[in-house]
Parts: structure tokens; C-alpha cells; sequence
């Protein structure tokens, strides 16, 4: 698992927000809500701060994208996102040019 520190650049890896992948103890006694929207693939987000769960995995607060459960910020599970690449470690692929017809 990788680990984040705050100012890291992520991208989501598991954007189903249909339930948490750690439930923690009562957390089907109140709803998680996404006031700021949901996760999105191909989009690079920052970390705001770190923290380590209670249940010992770590957690990460995302700028700008908070999850509420009832009236209070929870992090988000960092599982769920990895690392962006450097712009000047993305791999290009040139295309091929058409060849031309009655050449």
C-alpha cells in the first residue's frame, strides 16, 4: 500500500461509493454523504492531510472533496486512490500519419 503525505497528487483507483470498504463499528447508523460531489476517474485530486484510522489503516482528507458521515468529516479511505505520474513521466504514443491515396 502506498503511503501519502499531504500535497500529494492522487488519482481514484476505486470510485464505487456504494458502501465503505472498512465499515467501521455504528456505521450503518447514519448515512455517508458527498456534499462536494463524487470521485472521478482520470482526475488528479490533492491530499490535504493524512491520518491512520482507528482501525489502523490509513485515511486521507482530499481538498475541496469531503466525506460526512451525519455531522462530522471522515477521511477517505486511502486504498482507494494511488499516486499521479508526473507530467514528464507519461508515455506518449505517436500516431501514424494516413498514407496517401494514389501515391
Amino acid at each position: 500500500m502506498e503511503t501519502f503525505s499531504p500535497g500529494d497528487r492522487v488519482v481514484a483507483i476505486n470510485i464505487d461509493l456504494s458502501r465503505p470498504l472498512r465499515p467501521g463499528h455504528g456505521s450503518n447508523l447514519r448515512p455517508f454523504l458527498f456534499p462536494d460531489g463524487q470521485l472521478h476517474r482520470n482526475l488528479v485530486y490533492h491530499i490535504d492531510r493524512t491520518m491512520t484510522r482507528p482501525d489502523g489503516h490509513p485515511g486521507v482528507y482530499l481538498c475541496g472533496l469531503r466525506v460526512m458521515w451525519g455531522a462530522d468529516e471522515v477521511p477517505w479511505d486511502a486504498s482507494r486512490f494511488r499516486k499521479a505520474q508526473p507530467p514528464g513521466n507519461l508515455k506518449h504514443r505517436r500516431l501514424k500519419k494516413p498514407a496517401l491515396a494514389g501515391v
